[in-house]
């Protein structure tokens, strides 16, 4: 009997559809059915119409600007005045993954993970190189930083950064080398434990020539030129930004120090 009904039912809907295609101005509640073909249409129909959430890509030039970042020693060490840009969507999207599961990895072994530096800018590559070879040997467009493919992190111990917990490296150090990451702390000049990054087999000259890394061919991955083209142009406005700010203090600086010589 169920069934005979539930036939019945589609019979109806197919007929109130054909009805509705050939007058497309008609509406269920003046097609002269009876209440119970009304209701028994009504609940065949649930489900075939179900509201589908719109997925909206943000795009758009000042996306950048939401962007997350940190001002120097956040993390008790001198990193310079241009502020750090921390935020995980800075990075190549399949880098993003890997970093992402690194550091679930390492929740999920009590080790808390605070994000340091994502994309770097060449003025700020350049500060640092300013600053000495213990912060790098790279100047601006030869660090893969650049190229949104490393990122520098920090453990935390009740707030605060362990930068000097060699065992806790070690441990942080073998799960990003398992997720196929390069770990800096098996760099000796210099020693970079907090910094992991990833290139697909390509060197920063490959890099700086335009060369982009091989993702795998997953539907997860499908749009990954569109979205670095996106990627490209955020990267560019803070490029511009910083640029600016290193300009700025570079004038203050030599204010400084003409005043002092007067």
């Amino acid at each position: 009997m169920l069934k005979f009904v539930t036939f019945s039912g589609f019979l109806v809907l197919a007929s109130l559809i054909s009805t509705a295609q050939e007058k497309p101005n008609l509406s269920l509640e003046s097609i002269p059915y009876s209440e119970y073909h009304r209701q028994l249409i009504q609940e065949l129909t649930v489900g075939f119409y179900s509201p589908v959430e719109e997925k909206i890509l943000e795009a758009g030039p000042e996306v950048w600007r939401t962007w997350q970042t940190v001002e120097n020693y956040t993390f008790g060490k001198d990193r310079g005045s241009i502020p750090m840009i921390t935020d995980l969507d800075a990075l190549h999207p399949y880098f993003k993954d890997k970093i992402n599961t690194l550091i679930a990895i390492c929740k999920s072994k009590g080790i808390e993970l605070a994000i340091v530096e994502t994309f770097r800018t060449h003025s700020k590559q350049n500060e640092f190189k300013a600053m000495g070879k213990k912060y790098t040997r790279s100047a601006g467009g030869h660090s893969k930083h650049q190229y949104g493919l490393a990122i520098d992190v920090v453990p935390v111990i009740d707030s605060i950064a362990q930068w000097d917990n060699v065992k806790l490296w070690r441990k942080v150090g073998a799960i990003g080398e398992q997720l196929g990451l390069r770990w800096g702390g098996r760099w000796k000049n210099p020693y970079d434990p907090g910094h992991f990054e990833w290139t697909g087999g390509l060197s920063s000259y490959h890099l700086s020539a335009g060369l982009k890394p091989k993702v795998p061919k997953l539907e997860k991955y499908a749009c990954v030129e569109e979205e670095l083209n996106q990627l490209s142009e955020y990267w560019k406005a803070w490029e511009a930004e910083q640029s600016a700010i290193a300009r700025k203090q570079i004038v203050s600086s030599k204010m400084n120090e003409s005043l002092s010589y007067d």
